[in-house]
């Protein structure tokens, strides 16, 4: 796909909202000031801005939590784990104002075109791109303002928003109608007039079955989240959506994994992961519990998503960097030395597809709902065993390894320890979709790593959130932000009380991290 038909309207719609300064005001005006621009225009623009922020950009939460969930960090972060406050891993104002006053107007005034001039299926993909990132603002924060997040008060003296928080349970569930409307719109008639522009649309290129078949998923995914803090709501729902495929079509294959397709590594729109991992003096390194996880397993996939590390002589090892290594020197180094470590794949260093949501990730959560007597279609150890598949075909893994893999021991299903199979090997699978394993270890406490059980952060368990960001939130909507966490135990911003979604959870294992020297896995 060429997007180049739209970059300049983009930049001019991306530079009027766009403030970079320091002020608060100057960025928080009234949401409600005028965003002009074509639906097409619109619409790749805040497939763009929410990738950036969601999946890709150096600063978003995908790289702060990756830390957290220990898939990669940077040369420099070993401390990080210890003697770091975790909320300095993000750039918590940036992302939280580049999501409210850069991406959402463009989707909102998508809504408001579409109302004011019916165009069914720009309407219905505007409803699931809010859904999708209000859905990933809730599971991060907690209640933020949504209902009332494009109003809200505006003084003459302040000139600036302060919306009313919703709580994460009515948020959740006002995007599942958001979602349920979205696919109650879609028009898959093929009608010429109503039609996506396949050009101005970089997840799907226009195609209106993967988007609706998106939303559906989307919902499952929220859905099964949700579903220990509400399980008779999500058993319904999700019940009811796997019983009705024609109303309700799900991803049936790799070839309907959602996610944003950049076209070149650089230049204004290229993918912003490519240039961190080739271009970044911090360059991201494998932590020891992805790089445990896939070797304790003796999964082929760690060729295929990690580099070995240069510096031994096997030149097939890899090895992650621990969390610490000892009480009295618990970061080991102030800087790793690559060739000490494994680095992400060169494949990274290429612009490529970043992926929302995939087959894989669909089969793992139909395979956890059966195990929990959740009716899907299928059986818990055949929806197990396709979601290995699929990811490994996806990855490109042979098909004689795949078998291997599947017969080998700590693969092969074993009922008794179902919940535990499953979600290591979505974890696996979700390898760079660090917010979505962020809340499904919050949520299932699973799989067991290395955390950080040592340093500053040892008597505060796992991170609970993101913290809230001072100017947006503590500082400028004051009495609504008190309001909101009234009766919730938030310590130094990121740990506390559970979110309302994991609030049955399991408390995330906290396991030892101190480690003599480094593990190492030949290939």
């Amino acid at each position: 796909m060429k997007y180049s038909n739209y970059i300049m309207i983009i930049s001019f719609l991306i530079f009027s909202l766009q403030a970079c300064t320091d002020d608060f005001e100057e960025i928080n005006t009234n949401p409600n000031a005028q965003v002009v621009g074509s639906n097409e225009s619109l619409l790749l623009g805040a497939e763009i801005r929410a990738s950036r922020e969601l999946l890709d950009n150096i600063n978003s939460y995908n790289k702060g939590t990756a830390k957290w969930v220990q898939y990669y960090t940077n040369t420099t972060a070993p401390t990080d784990f210890v003697a770091s406050n975790p909320r300095e891993d993000f750039n918590d104002f940036w992302v939280y104002q580049n999501l409210v006053t850069q991406t959402i107007p463009l989707i909102e005034r998508i809504l408001d075109n579409t109302e004011e001039t019916p165009q069914p299926n720009y309407q219905a993909v505007a409803l699931v791109l809010k859904g999708w990132i209000y859905s990933n603002m809730a599971e991060l924060w907690g209640p933020i303002p949504f209902s009332d997040a494009q109003f809200g008060e505006v003084s003459e003296e302040e000139q600036y928003n302060k919306p009313k928080f919703d709580s994460q349970e009515e948020i959740l569930k006002a995007v599942l109608d958001l979602l349920e409307e979205a696919n109650g719109t879609f028009d898959l008639s093929g009608e010429p007039s109503i039609a996506l522009n396949a050009e101005s649309d970089a997840y799907a290129g226009g195609d209106l079955l993967k988007w609706k078949k998106f939303a559906n998923s989307l919902q499952v995914r929220i859905l099964m989240r949700i579903s220990d803090a509400d399980a008779g709501f999500a058993k319904a729902r999700l019940e009811s959506i796997f019983a009705n495929p024609s109303k309700y079509p799900l991803l049936e294959s790799n070839e309907d994994n959602f996610g944003m397709t950049w076209e070149a590594t650089i230049g204004s729109y290229s993918d912003p992961f490519a240039q961190y991992v080739e271009n970044n003096t911090n360059s991201p390194i494998a932590i020891t519990g992805f790089v445990n996880t896939l070797g304790g397993l003796e999964d082929p996939r760690m060729k295929v998503l990690l580099n070995p590390a240069p510096g031994y002589t096997d030149s097939d090892t890899y090895t992650g960097v621990p969390p610490a290594f000892d009480e009295e020197n618990p970061s080991g180094y102030t800087r790793v030395a690559l060739d000490s470590v494994s680095q992400l794949s060169d494949s990274y260093t290429s612009a490529q597809k970043r992926f929302i949501m995939t087959y894989s990730e669909l089969l793992f959560i139909r395979a956890e709902a059966e195990s929990k007597g959740i009716e899907t279609g299928i059986s818990v150890d055949q929806a197990y065993q396709e979601g290995i598949k699929a990811n490994m075909e996806q990855l490109a893994v042979d098909q004689t390894a795949i078998d291997a893999y599947l017969a080998s021991p700590g693969v092969t299903f074993d009922s008794a320890n179902a919940l535990e199979q499953i979600i290591t090997q979505r974890y696996i699978a979700q390898f760079g979709q660090s917010i979505n394993t962020f809340s499904m270890i919050r949520r299932t406490g699973l799989p067991t790593l290395d955390f950080f059980d040592i340093g500053i952060n040892k008597e505060k368990g796992y991170p609970v959130r993101v913290g809230y960001p001072r100017e947006t939130m503590q500082n400028f909507n004051q009495t609504n932000f008190e309001a909101a966490i009234q009766g919730v135990n938030i310590v130094d911003n990121v740990f506390g009380d559970p979110l309302w979604f994991a609030r049955n959870a399991p408390t995330v294992k906290m396991v030892p991290t101190i480690q003599e020297g480094p593990v190492l896995f030949s290939y």
